[in-house]
């Protein structure tokens, strides 16, 4: 097998970063084990002994209050021009972005990190530039995946990715997938890393292997990558987000198929720093861009390179058109992207709830098996007199047979029942300061809540234990922030094509656009060409609210009954009440508000109608007036 000095240097990186992380590593396995309500206790942290055996009763509060901060919500993009030119800009960034969350599974990929986060301390989403997706009119599209913390190993001492020198993503892929992506076959390796699938008792598969990719920063702060399966290097490519061809080693020519016009089969990769125009192109601005910026003269060649002489012996020559030149765009960051649950210094992931919370789980485990132990140990015991015994048959009477009347005084039944109050009292103890480390309120939970006197209090509860956890929204909301803004920049770069996408215009109306990358090119005053990616990506903070329809939908009726749309019987303010209800995907809001509108124009139109006629009529008025003025001063008598 050929040795690659670079694929033993990343390798080598590797082992050391996992060294570094393999703390981290391991419990992640355990605080999974804790969601999944492990019946395995801790050891005891004073004399370090394995308990015996395993819990037989599980009251699992760790997935309890995870899961009661499950927020299902993704918070919508909002994008803010820097320029006041690029405000339209901007609604066609934030329109573009809002339109992938729709056709992605940024559902299933929030739904599974609502999970993760909490109980790992953070999760990671991929971003790619998928060549295999697209619509049928566009070549390629972004692709965001969702990666377990198992799977991306940073580099050791570092917290923030873009300050990392590099980091690695290890990935399963089916022996077949990396045949067809990278034309590499490696049936001869094995998986060697099955536990970033699942648990670290997960089996490997004969079929898969782990993919090792690694980005770096090189030495100009460019983004490299360097990818490999077991002893199998698949890409080495410096600078990766930079434009490539492949070209022909012979002629230079780019490849169009397995073999070149001159029948070479050996292929270069070429970085391309600038793309030719064909024809003008209009900026944003209005600004016209011509597609010839000068001409040059070349001397024609045959096809083995000579020159062609003319018949005074001098070489043939022809001017050729000189193309406009623009710079290629690179997105320039990590295509990964950090949530974390909260801010934890000296850890790249954030702090986890699982973790905080495992003495109060386990102590609960052991004072649910001791209260079963208890239980099922006690019962009913008969006393009966020596010699005298008892039918055990299955039918309702039985036969006890005594011989004197003495020994039925005997007989009698003994209820022992253990007291449990204390270990019950305790597991609630330990419940209640798991609930407390969380900020976690019964209210919050939609409990009953015996402090809360009113609703106003119960409320006030609820939002006092929101409050506790604004941290993590906070968190979640910068995280997908930085996701939206990343997405743009990819498609920036990589878009050739105009990206067509819908949204709904002010009055409700379904409008259809496209995003062309041309829109963001910009000249300055030097004549250079540059790309406009100055925009503030942020997230919309009613996202929360939109996704609670039934209280969005109380909050429109309550303004509407308050007149704050205007006059209640006016057709007008009906309109508005309904196109808002269509906008939060109230049930047939849109053809309420289309018959609405109707009504709304045929008012107008009848409001018309007599307006005109008042006019007509009033000069009518002054016209038979004008002619009655006029007859009598013409008449003599009538002057008497």
């Amino acid at each position: 097998m050929k040795f690659d000095s670079s694929r033993q240097k990343w390798q080598e990186r590797l082992n050391k970063a996992k060294l570094a992380y393999q703390d981290e590593l391991s419990k992640m396995d355990l605080q999974d084990q804790y969601y999944n309500g492990t019946r395995k206790l801790q050891s005891d942290p004073n004399t370090k002994r394995a308990p015996s055996k395993e819990a037989s009763n599980v009251r699992n509060i760790v997935y309890e209050l995870i899961e009661s901060q499950v927020d299902s919500t993704i918070p919508m993009p909002r994008v803010e021009a820097i320029h006041e030119e690029d405000r339209e800009l901007a609604k066609k960034v934030e329109a573009l972005l809002r339109n992938k969350i729709s056709t992605g599974h940024f559902s299933e990929m929030n739904d599974l990190q609502e999970r993760t986060v909490p109980i790992q301390g953070g999760s990671f989403w991929h971003v790619e530039w998928d060549d295999t997706a697209g619509t049928h009119c566009t070549l390629g599209d972004v692709s965001v995946t969702d990666r377990h913390p198992k799977q991306v190993i940073p580099q050791p001492g570092v917290y923030e990715i873009e300050n990392m020198d590099y980091l690695f993503v290890q990935v399963a892929q089916t022996k077949e997938f990396i045949r067809r992506r990278y034309g590499v076959d490696v049936k001869s390796e094995g998986e060697e890393e099955p536990g970033i699938r699942g648990s670290e008792d997960v089996a490997s598969e004969e079929d898969l292997v782990t993919q090792n990719i690694a980005y770096y920063r090189d030495e100009d702060g460019k983004i490299g990558m360097f990818s490999w399966v077991g002893n199998q290097t698949l890409e080495d490519l410096p600078n990766y987000q930079a434009r490539m061809v492949e070209r022909c080693v012979r002629c230079g020519k780019p490849k169009a198929g397995d073999v070149c016009e001159c029948g070479s089969r050996k292929f270069k990769r070429e970085k391309l720093e600038e793309e030719e125009l064909f024809e003008d192109i209009q900026l944003y601005d209005g600004t016209i861009v011509p597609h010839i910026s000068g001409e040059y003269t070349t001397e024609l060649t045959d096809k083995d390179g000579f020159p062609i002489m003319g018949e005074d012996g001098m070489p043939l020559t022809q001017t050729v058109a000189e193309l406009t030149k623009i710079p290629y765009y690179e997105p320039g960051l990590y295509p990964v992207v950090l949530r974390r649950n909260i801010r934890h210094f000296g850890t790249l992931l954030g702090g986890s709830d699982a973790a905080v919370i495992q003495d109060q789980q386990n102590t609960i485990k052991k004072l649910g098996s001791k209260i079963d132990e208890k239980i099922l140990k006690g019962g009913s015991f008969v006393t009966l007199p020596d010699g005298v015994n008892v039918e055990t048959t299955e039918r309702e009477l039985k036969i006890i047979r005594i011989k004197t009347p003495a020994q039925r005084q005997l007989i009698d039944v003994l209820n022992i029942q253990p007291d449990v109050t204390k270990e019950r009292l305790a597991l609630e103890d330990n419940y209640s300061w798991a609930k407390s480390t969380l900020g976690i309120t019964d209210a919050f939970q939609g409990k009953y809540d015996s402090s809360a006197t009113s609703g106003t209090a119960k409320q006030f509860s609820a939002n006092q234990s929101a409050g506790r956890l604004q941290s993590k929204r906070e968190m979640k909301n910068q995280a997908y922030a930085r996701l939206y803004e990343l997405m743009f920049k990819f498609l920036l770069a990589y878009s050739d094509q105009p990206v067509p996408y819908s949204t709904r215009d002010e009055k409700g109306n379904l409008t259809y656009d496209h995003f062309n990358r041309m829109d963001f090119l910009r000249q300055d005053a030097a004549g250079e060409l540059y790309w406009d990616d100055e925009f503030v990506f942020t997230v919309d903070p009613s996202a929360t609210l939109s996704s609670n329809r039934d209280l969005l939908w109380q909050q429109i009726a309550q303004n509407y009954q308050s007149a704050a749309f205007g006059p209640l019987n006016e057709t007008s303010t009906q309109v508005l009440l309904w196109r808002l209800y269509e906008l939060t995907n109230y049930p047939y809001a849109g053809q309420i508000r289309q018959a609405l509108e109707a009504k709304q124009q045929q008012e107008e139109q009848m409001a018309q109608m007599a307006a005109s006629m008042q006019q007509m009529g009033g000069a009518a008025d002054a016209l038979s007036q004008m002619h009655g003025g006029n007859a009598g001063a013409g008449n003599p008598a009538g002057s008497l």
